[in-house]
């Protein structure tokens, strides 16, 4: 039931895109994103697809991850394209509004598959590190954040070995009863909130016989270094962005 999602995921795949530095990859998706929101043309929207379909292909992750991933927000798609067929609203413009989805969906795909929950944090870190000159703790929030992201996974393979073990027992999670459904969530949510608080004990407990201090600055076994790939992927999303943008003008 859980298994589409994607977020917390990671595929170590020897792929040129996964060696990219977590901070290029990042300002890339964050470029696309505008890329994606100032097309106004199908023409473009389908460009902007072709193009993430190649980096799709490029990362060397199997396909039916990428097709789980948008199948999960099928529903989604769904509620807009009829909420907007009951607008009247031009089949081209609901097209480019599906494809817009679509394309940020599988580009935000190809960021969190390819980069580790830690990589990914770092990156955000870097991104987010000038606001410490507003006296805000950048390193806390990375640091949730990575925790976040990493036990995303972990709760998600719980919660179906959850959903196994209930409907095993007789508890009907397809029931058209609201009784029922109801009854079915209590029987979910109370193991889940129980099993959240057991690993966030375990997560301080490790935290703490490491001897983890946050006021401490943090070293890396391994530095990730900027390289001529990573300047080259984020001019090519630049050079991508102002042709977008010239078009809107034009």
């Amino acid at each position: 039931m859980l298994s589409n999602f994607f977020v917390g995921r990671f595929y170590d795949s020897p792929s040129t895109i996964s060696k990219l530095n977590p901070l290029s990859k990042m300002i890339s998706t964050l470029i696309f994103i505008v890329m994606t929101i100032l097309a106004k043309d199908l023409r473009l929207s389908i460009a902007l697809f072709s193009f993430v379909f190649v980096l799709v292909l490029n990362t060397r992750i199997p396909l039916r991850v990428y097709f789980k991933t948008v199948w999960s927000i099928k529903f989604l798609i769904l509620f807009m394209i009829i909420i907007n067929l009951i607008l009247k609203v031009e089949l081209t413009i609901i097209a480019i509004t599906v494809l817009k989805i679509i394309n940020i969906v599988l580009y935000t795909a190809v960021l969190t598959l390819t980069t580790s929950p830690l990589l990914l944090a770092k990156g955000i870190e870097k991104i987010l590190s000038p606001l410490n000159k507003l006296k805000i703790p950048v390193k806390n929030m990375a640091l949730s954040l990575t925790l976040a992201i990493r036990f995303i996974p972990t709760i998600i393979n719980e919660a179906n070995k959850i959903l196994k073990s209930q409907a095993s027992r007789g508890v009907d999670f397809y029931s058209k009863s609201i009784k029922d459904k109801l009854s079915a969530v209590k029987n979910l949510l109370i193991p889940m909130f129980i099993l959240s608080l057991k690993r966030a004990d375990e997560l301080s407990l490790i935290m703490e016989v490491r001897l983890f201090n946050l006021k401490s600055d943090r070293t890396n076994y391994r530095e990730e270094r900027w390289s001529f790939i990573d300047t080259y992927t984020i001019f090519v999303h630049l050079f991508m962005l102002v042709i977008i943008i010239a078009k809107g003008i034009i």
